[in-house]
């Protein structure tokens, strides 16, 4: 394990902050049509990327450390800048203006708004995405024949405790590294984790489900998740097969904290993510001041894929 360098880290240039705010007002409303954001206005959206130098480096910054099948599969956008300026309402509305401009805005979850509030839950299994302990590394929607292409996480509340780190690892390298016998286990679809309803725009329901296809790594997916390990029988190969490869995805992951207006953008067809456990004693952290973060997906346009 390492903890990361900055280089995945793109701050949002001032004038770019301030080009931002002066569209914000005029933009429409992220509106939806079957889970995706509307076409026409993604093209406002769009626009506002097209007037601004700014913008256009900023997108092939996070080109560079998203889709190169050689990197790291995820880069971190400075946005604290623009929610400090804009404040929370008008900043969601600029970063779904500014993840516009990498992929189409997906709202998966049918029941939750285009952004999904992840708060700090103390009743719930700590190990899930609004719980309070080690969530470990998976890509989201799993159990979908066609997951998100990439998660987002928009820090709006570090934990007060100063822990939660978040873990990432690239998923090319860590299965370059297993033996052919554990790749040919994972690539049979006998693996099932979670419930699936109430979803749109990630296809229909995949399962048993082989961890390993054989499609290219732009267009394929390493279906992993440690969280179906607990579920699994100890006496299978196939459980050995997916703790080989936890191990080589643990040893490789990189750590670090997100901060006030931290966006994390993973693309899920080479990085998987997770989060170590929060500070002790949450009991004592008002609710309202628990980490909590902003959850959102996007589909990669076609000219992306």
């Amino acid at each position: 394990m390492s903890t990361a360098t900055t280089g995945f880290r793109i701050p949002l240039p001032e004038t770019l902050v301030a080009h931002l705010g002066k569209a914000i007002v005029d933009l429409p409303a992220p509106e939806l049509e079957n889970g995706h954001l509307r076409v026409d206005v993604a093209k406002e959206y769009n626009r506002v990327r097209a007037e601004s130098p700014e913008a256009q480096v900023v997108v092939r910054r996070c080109r560079d450390l998203l889709d190169d099948p050689h990197g790291d599969g995820f880069a971190v956008l400075e946005m604290g800048v623009l929610l400090d300026h804009y404040g929370l309402d008008d900043g969601q509305k600029a970063a779904t203006v500014v993840l516009s401009w990498l992929g189409t805005p997906l709202r998966a979850f049918d029941k939750w708004p285009l952004w999904k509030p992840l708060g700090t839950n103390l009743t719930i299994d700590p190990m899930r995405a609004t719980g309070s302990g080690y969530n470990p590394l998976h890509i989201d929607v799993v159990n979908a024949t066609l997951p998100p292409d990439y998660s987002v996480l928009l820090c709006v509340r570090p934990d007060p405790r100063g822990e939660g780190h978040s873990i990432v690892s690239q998923l090319r390298r860590a299965v370059d590294r297993l033996s052919d016998d554990d790749r040919a286990l994972l690539a049979e679809p006998v693996y099932r984790d979670g419930a699936f309803y109430e979803l749109t725009g990630v296809g229909a329901e995949y399962a048993p489900f082989a961890i390993i296809d054989d499609l290219p790594p732009a267009v394929g997916f390493v279906r992993f998740t440690a969280k179906m390990l607990p579920e699994m029988d100890l006496r299978d190969p196939h459980t050995s097969a997916v703790h080989a490869l936890e191990r080589e995805l643990i040893a490789e992951q990189k750590r670090f904290l997100l901060g006030f207006g931290d966006m994390i953008v993973i693309n899920q067809h080479y990085c998987v993510h997770g989060r170590e456990r929060l500070g002790s004693h949450q009991e004592e952290v008002p609710e309202e001041r628990r980490r909590l973060l902003w959850q959102m997906f996007l589909r990669a346009t076609k000219a992306d894929a």
